[in-house]
Order: structure tokens, then C-alpha cells, then sequence
């Protein structure tokens, strides 16, 4: 049974219940109060007629008249005759023996059930000296049973129309309230079938819309997840396949020069040619092993801020560098305006040099690479510029994936693995900084790390 059905059902029976039973208690109220007027109205009729009763006698007694049975009776009669109209009964008893009788239980033509039933009747004794005398009243309360045979019956008429009315409306209600409900279900059912930009339509202001936002918040982020990991999934088997590529040619030229060598019989100045080429390739594998060890590092190490001297960062770079540089017959300027840095010294030198070396390789000879440093919008800036050939905007956009060269030929003979500027994206996340690259074509390239300020302030 569906939610909807089952908040319909229980709501549908507790309020026929609970309406059933506050009508039958106001109707049994209302008729314990007419019963007491019906009784209380008797009692002061009886009062009444017994009073009347008791003047007459006083008066026929006053003429010297004896009150004998047979006055009795044609007094009683008197008053029964009169009250017989408003179908009252009345009977003069004096003591265990009954003078008058007319109506109420001594009446021929009514049986004892019907009078139990639907009479009122009450007696008392009348005043001294006439207290051995017994007045007994009675009155028909039929139209007060059926008055509440109608009532009864009217309100069997009404359980009978209400209650479908009730129901129908009670299912417009729920299915009104339970909309949100049904939405949610059709959502979470279509993201569950891979479809993740689903959402919930809903703007009420009530806990359903509290629940649509939180769950489209929800969905986002897990949308968000199923992105990045696909990403991240993409990537890797990007990286496998490149290492793969990477691998296959310098394996491949290993191998044939080693098959050359003993194979063939060859001369001193071949042997040392082919050697040297092992040699080269066996350098260009370690240099990628070793820079994928570095990314690898990068993603699992935290690292430890400290104080660092621009000055002594630039000059730790510059002797690095700078075999490097003068065989590219190239200038390696610096100029800084700030004194001091928050980092990891040895990362942010890994960095400038990474920077550096892409420089040389999309450089021509003899030009020049600026090495800078300056404060920009509250933020330290660490900048290499080159005036080379730059790239393209398709090329900026994916210079920090893994094994891409803008230049492949280029940085093939210059023994690079395409994981520099990736090397240098891990230093910059290591570090909570943003990275920029900004390059054009024949006009050159300009990477910037921006170190934030609680890198910078927030370890004094």
C-alpha cells in the first residue's frame, strides 16, 4: 500500500471515528437535558394539580360537605377530564386503594412496555389532612423518542453522504501534500539511473521545500563527485596510456641497438655510438621515472611552510640552472621586490626550475628569461617569463595534463617527459596558491604561482 493510501485511510477513519463520537455524545447530552425538563416539567405539573386538588377539598370540606369516595372521584375526575387533552393521565389512590384511575399504568388500552417506554409518571401525597391520599401524574413523552428517532436517523444520513465527501476530499488533500513526495521519488529514480543533472522542481516554503533544496544539494555534489572521479578516471588511463607510449619508444630503441651490438660485428667508434644511445634512452627513462616519483610524492606528502629568502630561493635556482642556460645560449635575469616568501624551499625551487627549463626549450638562442618576484593584490607572485614562441590557447588549456607536450619533437630532444608544468601544478596545490599561464603564439609565455597570505603571514 502506497504512503498516500495508508495517510488516507488512517485519516479517513480517525476523523469519521472521532466526528461519530462527539455527535453521538452531544446527542445523548442533549437528551439527558430533555429528559430532565420532561421530568422536571412533570414534577411541577404534578405539584400543581396536587395543590388544586387539595384547595377543592378544603373548600367542599368548608360547606359542610363530607369528602367521602364519591367526591374524591368526581374531583379527580374533574382534573383528568381536563388535562386528558394534553394526553395526561391522573389516578387518586388512598392508601392501597384506588379511587380514580385514567391513563399512565392503569390505563386499559396501553400495555406495561409502551408505558414503561414513552410515560413519565410521578406521585406524591397530598397536604396534611389529606396526606393518606396519593396523587399519581402521568404523561405521553413520544414526541421526545421521536424527535431522537429522527435525529438518529438523520444522522446515519449523514455518516452515509459525508463520508464519501470526506474521501474525496481527504485524496485531493494528500495527493496535493504528497506531490513533492512523488517528484522526489521520480528524481532520486532518474539519478539512479545515471541521469545526475536531475533535479527537483519545488518552491515551497515549507519542510518539502526544505527537503527539495537540501536534496538538490545533494544530487550537486554528488553529481560533482561522479564528475571529478570520472575525470580522475580519464586521467589515469590517460597517464597509463602515455607512460605506455612514453615506455614503448625508448624500450624499443634499447632493444635494438643491444640486438646490433651482439649481433653484428662492429667497429670501436659503431660499439660506442650504439652504447651512447643506450646511454640516452636509459637517461630519458630515469628522468621519467623520477618525475613521476615527484607527482607521486606531490599528491600524498604535506608539507612544511617556512620563512624563505627571495634572494637566496632566485640564487639556489640560478646555480642550477645555469649549465643549462648557457649551453641554450640564453640570459637569466632576475628582479624582486619582495624579501621573503612562505613555502617549502625545496618545492618552490623545483618549481622555478621546472618553469626554466620549459622556458629554454620553447626559447631561441639568445633571448632572454626574467626570473621575478613581487607583492600583486596582497598576494606574493613568483613569476618565470620567456619570449619564445608561446602556444596556442587549445594548448595553454592543456599544458598541465600529464605527459603533454605543446612541442613534441622539441621536448623529445631535449629529453623532457611532458610532466614539468604537471609537477608544477601539484606545487602549487601543495602550497594552496593559484597558478596562471598566460602565453601567445611568437610572443611568449608567463606562469605565475600566487602564494596567498596566510601562506605568507599566517606561520610567523
Amino acid at each position: 500500500m502506497r504512503f498516500w493510501q495508508k495517510t488516507l485511510l488512517v485519516v479517513l477513519i480517525l476523523f469519521i471515528v472521532a466526528l461519530d463520537l462527539s455527535v453521538v455524545m452531544i446527542m445523548n447530552k442533549s437528551w439527558q437535558l430533555n429528559m430532565q425538563r420532561e421530568v422536571q416539567r412533570s414534577d411541577n405539573e404534578q405539584a400543581l394539580i396536587a395543590n388544586n386538588i387539595y384547595e377543592n377539598l378544603n373548600s367542599i370540606k368548608s360547606r359542610g360537605i363530607a369528602i367521602s369516595d364519591n367526591v374524591l372521584f368526581d374531583v379527580a375526575r374533574s382534573y383528568a377530564e381536563y388535562y386528558r387533552r394534553q394526553d395526561m393521565g391522573l389516578q387518586l389512590w388512598d392508601r392501597d386503594h384506588m379511587i380514580y384511575g385514567s391513563g399512565g399504568a392503569a390505563s386499559a388500552n396501553l400495555d406495561e412496555g409502551q408505558q414503561a417506554r414513552h410515560r413519565i409518571e410521578r406521585s406524591s401525597k397530598l397536604p396534611a389532612p389529606y396526606d393518606h391520599l396519593i396523587l399519581v401524574y402521568s404523561r405521553s413523552i413520544e414526541e421526545l423518542y421521536a424527535g431522537q428517532s429522527e435525529l438518529n436517523r438523520y444522522f446515519v444520513l449523514i455518516n452515509l453522504v459525508a463520508g464519501p465527501l470526506l474521501a474525496a476530499a481527504l485524496y485531493i488533500l494528500i495527493r496535493q501534500l504528497t506531490r513533492p513526495l512523488r517528484q522526489l521519488s521520480q528524481t532520486t529514480q532518474t539519478i539512479a539511473e545515471g541521469n545526475y543533472g536531475e533535479r527537483v522542481l519545488l518552491k515551497n516554503n515549507d519542510e518539502f521545500g526544505e527537503l527539495a533544496q537540501h536534496f538538490n544539494r545533494m544530487a550537486a555534489a554528488v553529481e560533482r563527485h561522479i564528475v571529478e572521479l570520472s575525470a580522475m578516471a580519464e586521467e589515469k588511463q590517460r597517464i597509463v596510456d602515455n607512460l605506455a607510449h612514453e615506455l614503448r619508444t625508448p624500450l624499443t630503441s634499447m632493444q635494438g641497438f643491444a640486438q646490433y651490438l651482439n649481433a653484428a660485428s662492429v667497429s670501436e667508434e659503431e660499439r660506442i655510438t650504439a652504447s651512447g644511445y643506450i646511454w640516452s634512452e636509459t637517461m630519458r627513462l630515469k628522468n621519467l621515472v623520477f618525475k613521476l616519483l615527484d607527482l607521486s610524492i606531490l599528491r600524498r606528502q604535506s608539507i612544511e611552510m617556512k620563512r624563505i629568502s627571495v634572494d637566496e630561493l632566485f640564487e639556489t635556482v640560478r646555480i642550477r640552472e645555469q649549465e643549462n642556460v648557457e649551453r641554450a645560449h640564453m640570459c637569466l635575469t632576475q628582479h624582486t621586490n619582495t624579501n621573503t616568501v612562505w613555502g617549502d624551499p625545496d618545492l618552490l625551487a623545483s618549481y622555478l626550475v621546472n618553469c626554466i627549463d620549459n622556458a629554454i626549450h620553447a626559447s631561441p638562442e639568445g633571448s632572454e628569461i626574467q626570473l621575478l618576484a613581487y607583492e600583486h593584490n596582497a598576494e606574493v607572485v613568483l613569476e618565470v617569463r620567456d619570449f619564445g614562441k608561446g602556444m596556442s590557447k587549445k594548448e595553454v588549456r592543456q599544458a598541465f595534463e600529464p605527459f603533454y607536450r605543446a612541442d613534441p619533437a622539441r621536448s623529445r630532444e631535449h629529453g623532457g617527459a611532458g610532466l614539468g608544468l604537471s609537477i608544477c601544478r601539484q606545487i602549487a596545490e601543495a602550497h594552496q596558491a593559484e597558478l596562471s599561464l598566460e602565453s601567445e603564439e611568437n610572443q611568449g609565455t608567463r606562469i605565475r604561482i600566487f602564494l596567498q597570505l596566510h601562506n605568507n603571514e599566517a606561520h610567523t
